[in-house]
């Protein structure tokens, strides 16, 4: 919360300093065009003072001195603009080797509902870095959610040694719902080109990179009934690499894009689990209204 409250103060110090600049600015170009209001009866200029521009008017004796904020599109289409923020939705899914989903032997508990397996994303911030107009890096801080629905009758858990095992419940009893949550924060660094289309406001817009993720949280959670409806959550990190590393690419017509997402780093600690590698398809919306770019061209 202070930090918040600090980038408020900050980011209101640095509007109001740039508005007092642009004040005096006007103040001091009222009064040059005041003293020399002889030299040209009827004339009209203007000035670029930061984010504001200052047009002066002079007709038959009079003069006009008006401030206007500038319009962000002005400048926009001069500087390169990243495609990240904003939100995502896909498809989780498990490798155990290179393009490869078949589960190893004696790892079936974790085939997966891929159709209720999803993954949520939410990037908070951007910053974009231009090489050219049209060809950058971006970047950014967000947070993604991994939702694994077991397909067969059973969730997992710890065993005696550590070792995460799976887990079943008492005969009879059929689980509605089964499923395994992580919870990371993720930078990404992409490369993004962007190629200019008939309308000059959108571009398709191709990138790829590495994004680097630690964990946040783990937790179970599995829903039966047996004339009455039962849940039980168990919160453990259930030997997780707290860091993971992978490659991520996108694909994508102005703010739509469709992404894929692969970690080379295992879901799990070496020896205490099955060698698993999450990767995730899906789409992404992205908006600048959402987020605050910082750029550099």
């Amino acid at each position: 919360m202070r930090k918040i409250i600090s980038s408020i103060t900050l980011i209101f110090i640095i509007a109001a300093s740039t508005f007092s600049m642009s004040q005096n600015e006007a103040n001091r170009l009222e009064n040059l065009e005041t003293q020399s209001e002889d030299v040209n009866a009827n004339s009209k200029a203007e000035i670029n003072l930061g984010n504001r521009f200052v047009t002066i008017e002079e007709n038959d004796n009079k003069t006009n001195i008006t401030i206007a904020k500038k319009d962000v599109q002005q400048n926009s289409g001069k500087k390169f603009r990243g495609h990240l923020g904003g939100f995502g939705i896909g498809y989780n899914g498990l490798l155990t080797d290179f393009w490869s989903k078949s589960l190893n032997a004696g790892d079936e508990y974790f085939e997966l509902n891929t159709a209720k397996s999803l993954a949520w994303h939410i990037t908070f911030s951007s910053v974009d870095v231009g090489i050219t107009r049209h060809l950058g890096f971006v970047s950014g801080i967000g947070l993604t959610f991994n939702n694994y629905h077991f397909d067969n009758n059973n969730n997992i858990t710890k065993g005696v040694n550590g070792v995460i095992v799976p887990s079943y419940p008492n005969q009879g009893i059929v689980y509605k719902k089964s499923k395994f949550n992580t919870g990371y924060v993720n930078i990404p660094v992409l490369l993004e080109l962007q190629i200019p289309t008939s309308n000059s406001k959108k571009t398709v817009n191709i990138s790829g990179g590495v994004v680097g993720a630690a964990k946040l949280w783990s937790k179970t959670k599995v829903v039966w009934n047996d004339g009455v409806r039962h849940k039980e959550k168990l919160n453990r990190n259930f030997n997780l690499n707290v860091l993971r590393l992978g490659t991520t690419a996108r694909v994508g017509y102005g703010n739509f894009q469709v992404y894929g997402t692969t970690y080379f780093t295992p879901m799990f600690e070496k020896g205490k689990g099955p060698e698993l590698y999450p990767f995730e398809v899906g789409v992404v919306f992205t908006s600048r209204e959402f987020y605050k770019p910082w750029s550099w061209l």
